[in-house]
């Protein structure tokens, strides 16, 4: 490729990828302006064309569909070493955008970047993807049929996936992840919210993200928790997590608390095992009775519970004696008399 394009093109994404941060999703499910830098109608301090690419991504984010297509059109006549399947390709991918067809948009990106891996509007192309991915996760719902609502989680999650596969280790590829985990911690999906981190956590184990990761790991399998009557390896699971994230990052584990929490699980973990206790002497088993008020005052001494089973043992032992010691057999007088 000629030097002039490649710089040209350069010029164009790093325009581009400025611009798209400055929209967001609002709670009414519109885009609004976060910052009116580069703003339409603002010169900027770049040259003519990076003024022109910065015009054409504003229509495109706030929606104005006419003024795009115009804007792009305008800028490869007037650059027209722009021009290539590419930049055909993206301006498609753009015009979907702007009429807001987001599946479809984000499909017409992924395919540009299936079929130009090398292009210069990669970057671009992955951050608008980013754009309509994060959008589905955090509630805009696609339209079906031109008139139903519903909500795209699984298709954000496909795209921040596959930006994550595409990107490799660039920043864009960890914040895919990163926000497809923290909004399913914002819906409620624990146990998936765990699955993103952990899959970040396997990516890049190290660093910043692998840090946030370890302790997304261990935040979402806590909120999984429902409680002593239920299952408790969640639990079990998230205190490990917490205890290598304070061997780990000692300093970052005391600004956070994480030393109390890890004692609030303990304490939790402790009242699973006596509420199986108090179950067993409910039911006449003394002998399980008995091995988990032992195991409660044994793994947790401190805790409150752990002060309810020592002064329920006792009677559990005494039961257990009483039903060791043979009864005594009453004599049959009725058998004397046969």
């Amino acid at each position: 490729m000629d030097k002039k394009v490649v710089v040209v093109l350069t010029v164009f994404c790093l325009t581009v990828v400025g611009i798209c941060e400055t929209w967001r999703l609002g709670s009414d499910q519109q885009w609004q302006k976060i910052s009116d830098t580069n703003s339409i109608g603002q010169q900027p301090a770049d040259d003519s064309f990076s003024y022109a690419a910065s015009q054409a991504k504003q229509f495109a984010s706030s929606g104005q569909a006419g003024k795009a297509k115009k804007a792009y059109a305008n800028l490869k006549k007037s650059y027209p070493q722009i021009a290539g399947g590419d930049y055909d390709a993206y301006v498609k991918a753009e015009l979907l955008y702007s009429k807001r067809k987001y599946v479809k948009a984000a499909q017409a990106y992924s395919d540009l970047l299936e079929k130009y891996p090398e292009s210069s509007l990669r970057q671009a192309a992955l951050e608008r993807e980013y754009q309509i991915g994060s959008a589905f996760l955090h509630g805009h719902k696609r339209t079906v049929l031109l008139v139903f609502k519903l909500n795209a989680y699984e298709e954000g999650t496909e795209i921040m996936n596959k930006i994550a596969d595409i990107a490799g280790d660039a920043p864009i590829a960890k914040k895919a992840i990163e926000t497809l985990a923290r909004s399913r911690e914002k819906r409620g999906a624990y146990d998936e919210a765990y699955l993103a981190w952990a899959d970040a956590a396997n990516r890049w184990p190290t660093g910043e993200t692998g840090k946030d990761s370890l302790l997304g790991m261990a935040r979402s399998l806590e909120q999984e928790y429902k409680g002593p009557t239920f299952d408790g390896k969640v639990l079990e699971s998230s205190k490990s997590y917490y205890e290598e994230y304070v061997e780990k990052f000692p300093e970052s584990a005391q600004q956070s608390g994480l030393t109390d929490k890890v004692e609030q699980i303990e304490s939790q973990l402790a009242e699973k095992e006596l509420t199986i206790a108090d179950y067993y002497a409910r039911t006449a088993s003394y002998t399980s009775a008995d091995l988990y008020y032992q195991r409660v005052i044994d793994q947790w001494p401190d805790t409150v519970s752990a002060k309810k089973a020592e002064e329920k043992l006792p009677g559990i032992k005494k039961l257990i004696a009483d039903s060791q010691t043979p009864k005594k057999k009453k004599f049959n007088w009725k058998g004397l008399f046969l």
